[in-house]
């Protein structure tokens, strides 16, 4: 029998895991983080049992709801009817007297309601599609603050074909704009507005910033006068405890009115607390450059993960610490193996149910430095040798890019490689098999070589492909062969192609498969934008499919060799969620 125990289970959407014990539930979403970490053979182990949440009913600190006539809920299972939601067992009781003062009111000229609690009361914005509704409006925002049902109410007008169900930005029709906001007593308080982000579960997001500071001051030896960084820091509730326990913080976020709600809070409180409105990239990487240090580093990325440049700046910053708090396992688990060859080791992983009964699963990770490990050789000799390419690392130095951070710096780390020179130019984009030649006098002949060599790779490209075929390549009027491929299997209504080619590369790899209508998922130079959003988002992939699995070629002293390599763990975990997804475009 379920914890939840709610008569509605059967018709409404809002607890997926509600038919169940709640333990049942639990150990699911424990078993979403491991198969998301399971294609990382150097993370699977980090993984610790998942936080449950207390309590499991009556937490509920936000709601997003949507009105039809009377009713106020959310829309049934497969339908746009809505499911009346009232008595939900798992809104805060704030929010639940606040909607059914709202339900009373029924019907409105609205589509629905974004409901947040505060420690001053309850945030109501009315979602509408009516221009002309506001005056109307007005008067039933008076009414629910004048009666105490609430602490403001915002109108926030949707324009014709947006989808989400909260889109513009929220304007005051009654009460005070902002409201403070205490996770707990003994907590800063931050400011929360209209439409902006609330915690769900209180106790959870408060576990959250305790492990947090704990972890950081034992790291740090105390946090005293430690210089934090803290990106994607929206409202600045857990940069305002740190800068409480006595951390210089830096808070960062891209929604400026957030983070300026942040530096007033700190201001009004006395706290030491440095806000910026920024992209998180681009502000660690003009740190770096200009040779900021810290002493810990927060992420709190929305579900598509950190950015490759983000990724590849945050060692830059040569943090002692790094806590990551992650919404979505897919990439988190990629992040943390990118961030591991940056020199940023992962050290344990611990799921917390943040929204009990729902599918919804976060997790929060911590990072220490450590030397970046050396690259996986596939083939080696006296001569030559050939190396497993990462995603997302430079073969060597562009101006951007420092050049003790490429794969060259790394190849030259191993034993008898300190000459190495770089004999391929695979893209950022590409992973797999990449040759070296270990001194200058042997470039030339590999260099040769592989030019004749033929390229086997592991191609995912948008659509349904025909089992076999070869693309032809045109200039002007000449036509030429260009790559052959064979389709292994579908993939979440794509093809998962085997591509040979004599002249394989990222270019035109991309080019060949957009030219016939099918173009490279994850490729942003040729793909298809629609998809490619999709994938990265659900999926995590956030760069071109394309692998170099083998390459075949006659060595320049006349031997015939195949180096292979497996499949990239970004990728294999990519195919593993399209394989178990039927949504995927």
């Amino acid at each position: 029998m379920s914890d939840l125990d709610c008569p509605k289970q059967a018709r409404c959407p809002g607890c997926p895991y509600g038919d169940e014990p709640y333990a049942q539930g639990l150990a699911s979403k424990q078993a979403r983080v491991a198969q998301a970490l399971a294609s990382y053979v150097e993370l699977a182990p980090l993984l610790e049992p998942s936080r449950a949440a207390d309590p499991i009913v009556g937490y509920r600190l936000r709601a997003k709801l949507v009105s039809q006539r009377s009713a106020l809920g959310l829309y049934a299972r497969g339908s746009h009817r809505v499911v009346d939601v009232a008595g939900c067992r798992v809104l805060a009781p704030s929010v639940a007297r606040a909607s059914e003062a709202l339900r009373r009111l029924l019907p409105l000229p609205i589509h629905g309601a974004d409901l947040r609690e505060t420690s001053e009361g309850i945030l109501l914005t009315l979602l509408t599609e009516q221009p002309g509704a506001q005056a109307r409006l007005e008067a039933v925002a008076r009414q629910l603050v004048e009666d105490g049902s609430v602490r403001s109410v915002a109108i926030a007008l949707r324009e014709p074909g947006e989808v989400r169900l909260l889109a513009g930005e929220p304007q005051l029709l009654a009460g005070p704009r902002l409201a403070q906001h205490r996770l707990s007593a003994d907590a800063p308080y931050a400011y929360a507005a209209h439409g902006g982000f609330v915690q769900a579960h209180a106790g959870q997001a408060s576990y959250v910033q305790g492990a947090v500071v704990g972890h950081l001051q034992s790291a740090l030896g105390g946090l005293s006068g430690k210089a934090v960084l803290e990106l994607f820091a929206g409202n600045g509730s857990l940069a305002l405890t740190l800068a409480r326990a006595g951390a210089r913080v830096t808070a960062v976020e891209a929604y400026a009115p957030a983070i300026a709600l942040a530096e007033r809070a700190a201001l009004e409180q006395g706290l030491a607390l440095r806000a910026c409105a920024a992209d998180a990239a681009a502000f660690v990487e003009a740190a770096a450059r200009s040779g900021e240090r810290y002493d810990a580093v927060i992420v709190n990325p929305p579900r598509r993960g950190l950015s490759a440049a983000l990724r590849r700046a945050l060692a830059g910053l040569s943090p002692r610490a790094l806590a990551y708090l992650s919404c979505n396992p897919l990439t988190l688990a990629r992040d943390l193996w990118q961030l591991q060859g940056s020199g940023l080791s992962p050290l344990r992983v611990e799921p917390l149910d943040m929204i009990p009964w729902s599918e919804a699963v976060e997790a929060l990770c911590w990072l220490a430095p450590a030397p970046r490990p050396l690259p996986r050789v596939l083939f080696e000799d006296e001569r030559w040798l050939a190396v497993d390419k990462p995603p997302h690392e430079l073969v060597a130095a562009a101006q951007s890019v420092e050049p003790g951070r490429t794969l060259l710096a790394r190849v030259r780390g191993l034993p008898s490689c300190g000459e190495a020179r770089t004999v391929e130019s695979w893209g950022p984009g590409v992973s797999g098999v990449c040759w070296f030649a270990k001194h200058e006098d042997d470039a030339a002949p590999l260099r040769s070589a592989l030019a004749r060599a033929e390229r086997e790779l592991t191609v995912l490209a948008r659509g349904n492909l025909r089992k076999q075929g070869t693309i032809t390549r045109r200039a002007g009027e000449s036509a030429t062969r260009g790559a052959r491929y064979q389709k292994l299997r579908d993939a979440g209504r794509h093809s998962l192609m085997h591509v040979r080619a004599s002249d394989a590369d990222e270019t035109g790899t991309l080019r060949d498969f957009a030219s016939i209508g099918h173009p490279v998922l994850g490729d942003a130079r040729y793909g298809d934008a629609r998809s490619n959003q999709h994938v990265e988002h659900r999926f995590g992939l956030d760069r071109p499919f394309v692998h170099c699995q083998a390459i075949a070629l006659t060595m320049p002293d006349g031997r015939a060799l195949r180096v292979s390599s497996e499949l990239a763990p970004d990728l294999a975990g990519v195919l593993a969620s399209l394989g178990s997804d039927e949504a995927a475009v």
